[in-house]
């Protein structure tokens, strides 16, 4: 071989080294930090090194593409944005610098699919974004602003973007408004839809993490009024809709807190989200996630009511009849081996004119009093979990 040949050959297998080391910097010592890895059991990452005592690091998390930057939110209250930043550290010269300020008022740094631009959050409503530069970040400036909230702004790499928001239902400050929706432009126009049931309640839900290729999310479930919840996971299914949330368990969720900001590392290896009682006591915790994403996905899925029958009247002496949709119940375990139920609400029996059958699903009778019912109906599935519906029935 002559050096003509060779010479090019060496320079393609050097880039070829380069790259592959550069790539997996996840994998090196002085990835994450260069902090202690979890294990099953959450840790706060990075304990001392992105807070003082006055204030406090979290929200969601963003590691650039190749691992050697790390953006956060740093604050001194949590509902205020006063003295609000987002901080970073870079990975340089064999050891993390920082943590510099990138910009204020701004917080849960999110990185486009290819790495060139971070988006923000600001006011409800509005979505800024940088663009990286030779030189750095260019200065946030807004890229969607919107009458109705969007919080928790996240692309994939279909193209389209997943947020929390209450689009179409009521003020903007309104947090139990907000729904776990999908958002596109196509053109001059936005198209935002909510990705419903199971995913979406009552509540505020609006505290997620999607994954790029949207085959889970992590999501803050079973919010209370003062914003207390617990991390649980969802996954898609081949049709696109979305299985019912289960809990990440019992390490993850021990006892009463905040629980936001979740992130996933590229590799899924590792979640981190932050948890707090206040902000004293708010600190950006990680823990082993791959195996758990993994385990949880063939673990039992609790049945849930997709659409429930709603109110009934009838008047005495007439005959009623109910047919209660299939529908009803979704289980997710691919098997619809449910056992169906139906009682009050109180707990007590049916009233003896009201018969229920499993087998057809139909409710009938035929009342010879006024009066109103409060309806169970329950399913249970093989493991035992149940899920239950309720409508009232009015006898005039």
């Amino acid at each position: 071989m002559n050096r003509s040949t060779l010479f090019p050959m060496m320079a393609l297998f050097c880039a070829h080294i380069q790259l592959h080391a550069q790539n997996n910097f996840w994998n090196d010592r002085n990835a994450y930090l260069g902090e202690p890895l979890p294990s099953d059991t959450p840790r706060v990452f990075a304990p001392g090194r992105l807070a003082d005592t006055s204030a406090w690091a979290g929200d969601r998390i963003a590691f650039s593409p190749d691992g050697k930057e790390f953006y956060f939110s740093h604050n001194t209250e949590w509902f205020s944005h006063t003295n609000l930043k987002v901080k970073y550290m870079k990975f340089d010269n064999g050891k993390w610098n920082g943590p510099f300020v990138l910009n204020t008022q701004f917080y849960a740094p999110t990185f486009s699919m290819d790495g060139k631009t971070l988006y923000f959050l600001r006011q409800k409503g509005e979505v800024y974004r940088s663009s990286r530069t030779s030189n750095g970040w260019t200065e946030p400036e807004i890229y969607l602003k919107m009458n109705y909230g969007l919080y928790d702004y996240m692309p994939v790499r279909s193209g389209i973007s997943y947020a929390g928001s209450n689009a179409h239902q009521g003020d903007i400050k309104d947090w139990s408004t907000y729904d776990f929706c999908t958002f596109s432009i196509k053109g001059k126009d936005t198209v935002i839809a909510s990705l419903g049931v199971p995913l979406n309640t009552p509540g505020f839900d609006g505290d997620f993490f999607i994954a790029p290729d949207e085959s889970f999310m992590v999501l803050s479930a079973k919010e209370t009024k003062e914003f207390q919840c617990e991390l649980y996971i969802s996954y898609r299914k081949p049709d696109k809709t979305w299985t019912n949330p289960k809990s990440l368990g019992p390490l993850i969720n021990n006892g009463l807190a905040h629980r936001w900001g979740e992130y996933v590392t590229p590799d899924n290896k590792y979640l981190f989200y932050t948890r707090g009682t206040g902000p004293k006591s708010c600190f950006i915790y990680w823990v082993r996630f791959d195996r758990m994403l993994e385990n949880l996905r063939h673990t039992n899925f609790e049945p849930y009511v997709s659409v429930a029958p709603g109110d009934q009247e009838t008047k005495m002496g007439q005959s009623f009849r109910l047919q209660i949709p299939e529908r009803t119940f979704m289980d997710d375990d691919g098997n619809q081996t449910l056992t169906w139920s139906a009682g009050l609400d109180n707990g007590s029996p049916l009233p003896s004119w009201l018969k229920f059958d499993p087998a057809t699903k139909v409710l009938a009778g035929t009342p010879m009093e006024k009066g109103t019912y409060t309806i169970r109906i329950s399913a249970t599935d093989t493991a035992n979990a149940a899920a239950a519906c309720h409508f009232t029935l009015q006898i005039d």
